[in-house]
């Protein structure tokens, strides 16, 4: 997940933002992924997600697809998919100042987050 890392020194103390590992719990830098499961293109009236994971390529990502699996099943209708983590982070920059609504080429679809922090489980 995304959290902030405390940081001492030059120039001044600050909480700087970094991609962590849901697996392993380290720092992400260069090849990683931002992965979560959806119901997106299934027979439900509207879009459901799970929140948004992070994990270094192999097996970190390996044991987080298990994490997601556990928690939304392919049985239940949710797949899952992943970003790279630069793709990811280019397109959050794009969106940061560009609102959906501005979009005159694209529809955004109304959607659900499920999972812990959205309602105390799945």
């Amino acid at each position: 997940m995304i959290e902030y890392v405390a940081r001492s020194g030059p120039p001044e103390a600050m909480n700087c933002p970094a991609f962590i590992c849901d697996a392993c719990r380290k720092q992400v830098v260069g090849a990683g992924i931002v992965t979560w499961s959806t119901t997106i293109g299934r027979d439900h009236d509207q879009h459901r997600q799970s929140p948004l994971y992070v994990a270094h390529k192999g097996i970190c990502g390996r044991k987080v697809e298990a994490m997601l699996h556990a928690s939304y099943p392919h049985a239940d209708g949710w797949v899952d998919l992943w970003d790279d983590i630069a793709d990811f982070v280019r397109q959050l920059t794009h969106n940061a100042t560009e609102a959906f609504s501005d979009d005159p080429d694209g529809t955004y679809h109304r959607h659900t987050l499920t999972g812990a922090r959205a309602n105390g489980g799945k």
